[in-house]
């Protein structure tokens, strides 16, 4: 997705809000620089996440990264702050809409806040669960269902008792009502758009306006298509031996009466006496002399065939501006973008003016990601049409004043700073325009040709700065995919394939960054956040503790941040690839490790480390895959690029072993238990 459009796609996660909690206070989870972090905040990340309650101190750890980036960016660019001041305002009613509609009707089913909190207190037991203590927060919605049970118990037992099938047809039918009480309550009309300058455009594009050819044509039907085209097997002289041959053989009794005549057809139109449309027509008669007989043709409304002998041809001609006038209106609508006075009224709201081409064109400016098209028009015309009367429902309810708008509110803004901050960070990351244009004057756009300079410029950047710690292991570790070709010959390959990880390691990095240099307060000593790890030093601390616990998986995981954050590094890419192969062979993940251990002593020949990996990887052939053929040959190796090893008796004798057929290792084992 767009990053710029993050804050908007916010917007529609709104499903899982809580109900009406004015008044409730603001109390704070950490201050992060300039930022601060509101235990509401928190409820709400939960409640969209739908996460469990014990999953809150990870989920402060991630909203305390997400201010610490905020704050950064803000401080760097005042102005986003001036600009999402001026924003809001456009987001502020698509905001209640979802306040209302989501939450205080679908979820809280209208009730209030009082009355939802006091069924909760004085029925715990209907919501406790095994995994301790139920917050009301948490199962809001399930206490919504239970009081509405409760007050309509004579409805619900009319029902069955089927509680999903009640709860089902409450919702629509309070979702229905609603929409029609509020629409009446708060009328808006969505302006219809009376293309300006059609005539214009019409004597611009009169060639898209013309009429149909036309054929006057005479025919003869019959069912049987064989026996129709060995009718004509002979070519007909003229016309009367053409009507001679439709009075006497035509099964169409209207036209044979008249010697097959039909009269002045277009294709794609229904032809008279039941004939219905013909395909092929345009096909058969096109820039062809008057005479010309068809082949047999089809029609799509009777199981007759028919020949047609042409008259005359009509060709088509310019229909005049009357005749076509809607139709230009509905093109110019529904093609392109039609561009519209500022001063344009699209939406009315009681008799005045609430919403123009002006407000929408700012929308575009703060919205990249969304087209300059007449569709991306009329989206948000209807959304902000249909907004427009539920906020004002949802401020006479004080919705705007709710917990849950702030929280939701706040979060916006901070998706629509970083969204707005991640692209004046790929501008500053960009290299000189005279590199990137001679790059693309040369090469092109190296992932995808068909774009355009402007549009690959950021392709081409990351081209020429892509790290070889990448490219190269991937040509190592996946060796037998590129056997026969050089790093460079799979270079526009790997990058495709890459670049999207990339780009997002590069934003994990930035991320961390700014979070190892913030400075967090933090505010309640009943919850243990979980600030995520954001040094090198920390995520490799992470890791080795991850091991030392046996959880592998996320042990690797550690690892692979850091060899995708730091790709540029090559110590940190280097200790990261040898510490995976090392816990993919404790976790017996054999295949993995040996590939690793390959690509290390591949990339890194002179680490003191490269040894360990060559030897590892044989033995882990050898061992544990049973592949002894290519175990040979990598402790071969070994021997002569490391005759001098430590190792080295314990390399012959694995190969001693090899050779044999595994029957030095089988005498070993003998020897042992004969000394046990």
């Amino acid at each position: 997705m767009n990053k710029k459009l993050l804050f908007i796609s916010s917007l529609c996660c709104a499903a899982l809000m809580g109900c009406n909690g004015i008044g409730m206070g603001e109390d704070k989870v950490a201050r992060v620089d300039n930022e601060i972090v509101y235990t509401e905040d928190l409820d709400l990340a939960i409640k969209l996440s739908g996460a469990e309650r014990s999953s809150e101190a990870q989920i402060a750890g991630d909203l305390i990264a997400k201010a610490a980036m905020v704050s950064k960016a803000v401080s760097e660019n005042p102005d986003l702050e001036s600009r999402w001041n001026a924003y809001s305002k456009n987001l502020d009613d698509r905001l209640l809409t979802l306040v209302y509609q989501r939450y205080y009707s679908m979820e809280c089913l209208t009730f209030s806040d009082a009355d939802l909190r006091n069924y909760f207190n004085t029925h715990k037991s209907e919501f406790a669960k095994d995994s301790g203590e139920v917050h009301f927060i948490d199962v809001r919605g399930t206490v919504a269902e239970h009081l509405l049970i409760s007050r309509e118990a004579e409805k619900f037992k009319e029902a069955g008792n089927d509680t999903v099938n009640f709860l089902r047809q409450y919702r629509r039918n309070l979702m229905e009502t609603s929409i029609k009480e509020i629409n009446e309550r708060y009328p808006v009309q969505i302006e219809k758009i009376v293309p300006p300058n059609a005539e214009s455009y019409y004597e611009k594009h009169k060639e898209e306006f013309k009429t149909a050819p036309a054929y006057e044509v005479y025919h003869v039907q019959m069912e049987d298509s064989a026996a129709l085209a060995n009718l004509f097997q002979k070519p007909v002289k003229d016309l009367e031996q053409f009507k001679e041959l439709a009075a006497k053989y035509s099964e169409n009794k209207e036209t044979a009466a008249n010697g097959g005549y039909v009269g002045k057809v277009k294709e794609g139109f229904a032809f008279p006496y039941g004939i219905g449309i013909v395909v092929g027509l345009d096909e058969a008669f096109k820039d062809k002399p008057e005479g010309t007989v068809s082949p047999v043709l089809a029609t799509t409304m009777t199981p007759g065939r028919h020949v047609f002998y042409l008259v005359k041809a009509f060709p088509p001609e310019v229909k005049p501006f009357d005749r076509v006038k809607g139709e230009v209106e509905n093109r110019m609508l529904n093609s392109g973008f039609l561009e519209l006075d500022s001063s344009y009224v699209l939406i009315s709201k009681n008799g005045k003016p609430f919403f123009t081409e002006g407000d929408f064109l700012n929308i575009l400016a703060e919205e990249p990601g969304l087209p300059k098209s007449n569709r991306s028009r009329d989206r948000i015309v209807h959304s902000l049409a249909e907004s427009a009367s539920f906020a004002d429902e949802a401020r006479s309810l004080k919705l705007d004043r709710s917990w849950e708008y702030r929280a939701f509110m706040r979060q916006t803004r901070g998706n629509y700073i970083l969204a707005h901050y991640e692209e004046l960070a790929k501008i500053k990351d960009m290299l000189p325009e005279d590199s990137l244009k001679a790059f693309f004057e040369k090469n092109g756009n190296p992932v995808r040709p068909r774009l355009e300079f402007e549009e690959s410029k950021e392709d081409i950047n990351d081209f020429i700065k892509f790290p070889e710690n990448i490219l190269k292991h991937e040509y190592y570790f996946n060796s037998m995919l590129y056997k026969g070709k050089e790093i460079e010959d799979i270079r526009k390959q790997v990058f495709s394939n890459n670049i999207s990880a990339l780009r997002a390691a590069r934003r994990e990095r930035r991320e961390a960054d700014v979070l190892a240099a913030a400075d967090i307060r933090l505010y309640r000593s009943d919850l243990p956040v979980n600030v995520p790890a954001s040094t090198p030093a920390a995520l490799m601390q992470e890791a080795d503790s991850l091991y030392k616990m046996r959880a592998y998986d996320a042990a690797l995981a550690s690892w692979k941040k850091v060899r995708n954050r730091y790709a540029d590094v090559d110590s940190l890419y280097a200790l990261a690839t040898f510490q995976i192969a090392q816990i993919e062979s404790e976790a017996e993940q054999f295949s993995m490790a040996q590939s690793e251990y390959y690509t290390y002593y591949k990339m890194w020949p002179e680490s003191p480390d490269a040894e360990k990996a060559m030897f590892s990887r044989g033995f882990v052939l050898n061992e544990n895959l049973h592949n002894d053929s290519l175990a040979l040959q990598v402790l071969e190796e070994f021997q002569k690029t490391y005759p001098n090893s430590e190792m080295g008796k314990d390399v012959e004798w694995l190969i001693e072993n090899i050779k044999s057929g595994g029957k030095l290792a089988e005498d070993l084992m003998k020897k042992i238990e004969a000394e046990e």
